[in-house]
């Protein structure tokens, strides 16, 4: 896991009178709260878990009734053992959607304080240009330019504000948590340590699309061994054996379609990784950047607007990174519904 840093908040007095105060009030959540309220309460996994007690109900009476013929029995297994990975894959699938909501909201949140830092800039900017031209040293366009570059800035961090809601409100349908609710953040983002071949091994009992197809083929394969013999027509032991071959061709363009997909998912998953540490590196440099200005600031080499820029770009650095590491989860949900097996570290093994 890597553990993630944050630079402490910035004091410059311009920037903080404008900042909007988290809301106290409102209930805050870690993405493991939301994935796993998002389990309890998803409507997929329920209908999902809801197929497996039923399949494993019929799979349970088939084998105990001595009158269930072998295709029957082979049926009621191969039902039950589908209904296990269709489990499996709805709580995948609802982890990502809970995954992606929850950064969603977590980037939302974040925005707002980036956009009220740049209508700070700006109005800052504007105040500049004012004086310049009272002094004769800007013309009246100038100030009119500062004047739409600050009501641009403004519309920004209104719409800002309001994709907090929209993705709050998503957040709890989603979830089943209580509206406005707000994302805590991330503590730390997982790694990938398991290889692509490994991944690729598991896919025969991980996922749906080839345990189906393997089912159809060992279910043909039942229906060619009951139909050679001396009593069934020739003509039906050939089309058993027909949709034998056509089960297996299908059973090979799905174990290649999922590993190419797979192996897609692994890619993006790598290369999210490789960018979180470039992020983390400009984070950083613009980190070493604000704490030269503020030291240039107090000797009186630069101004505190100067200084209030070199505190945008930081808080500009601060939110690529947040977005690099929203990345890196997001991919690994992804990776985990590609592999059908959970490698987010969150929620368990599923």
């Amino acid at each position: 896991m890597h553990t993630l840093t944050r630079t402490p908040t910035l004091t410059l007095a311009l920037g903080l009178a404008l900042l909007v105060p988290t809301a106290a009030a409102q209930s805050t959540v870690t993405v493991t709260q939301a994935v796993q309220a998002a389990l309890t309460n998803g409507t997929d996994v329920r209908t999902a878990q809801a197929n497996l007690e039923k399949a494993t109900a019929a799979n349970r009476a088939a084998q105990a009734d001595p009158s269930t013929l072998a295709a029957a029995k082979l049926s009621a297994g191969q039902g039950q053992a589908l209904a296990t990975v269709g489990l499996r894959a709805a709580r995948l699938s609802t982890l990502q959607n809970a995954v992606n909501a929850y950064t969603a909201l977590y980037e939302a949140q974040e925005n707002v304080e980036l956009q009220t830092l740049q209508n700070a800039v700006n109005q800052k900017a504007l105040q500049v240009a004012q004086v310049k031209q009272s002094v004769g040293n800007a013309t009246a366009l100038d100030v009119q330019k500062a004047q739409n570059t600050l009501a641009g800035s403004a519309q920004d961090l209104a719409d800002a504000r309001a994709q907090v809601n929209l993705a709050s409100a998503k957040m709890a349908s989603l979830t089943g948590l209580a509206s406005g609710v707000r994302a805590a953040g991330l503590t730390t983002v997982p790694t990938l340590k398991t290889s692509l071949t490994q991944l690729r091994s598991g896919l025969g009992e991980n996922l749906t699309s080839v345990v189906s197809a393997q089912q159809d083929v060992a279910a043909a394969q039942l229906t060619v061994k009951l139909s050679d013999n001396d009593f069934t027509p020739a003509r039906t032991l050939q089309d058993a054996r027909t949709a034998l071959a056509n089960a297996q061709r299908t059973l090979d363009a799905a174990q290649k379609n999922a590993s190419t997909a797979l192996a897609s998912a692994y890619q993006t998953a790598q290369n999210a990784a490789e960018q979180l540490k470039v992020a983390g590196s400009r984070e950083a440099a613009a980190g070493k950047s604000y704490t030269q200005d503020a030291a240039r600031l107090k000797s009186g080499t630069i101004s505190p607007v100067e200084l209030q820029q070199t505190q945008l770009a930081l808080k500009q650095a601060q939110y690529a990174r947040l977005q690099a590491q929203d990345n890196v989860l997001e991919s690994l949900a992804a990776l985990s519904v590609a592999a059908g097996q959970n490698l987010t570290g969150i929620g368990g093994t599923l």
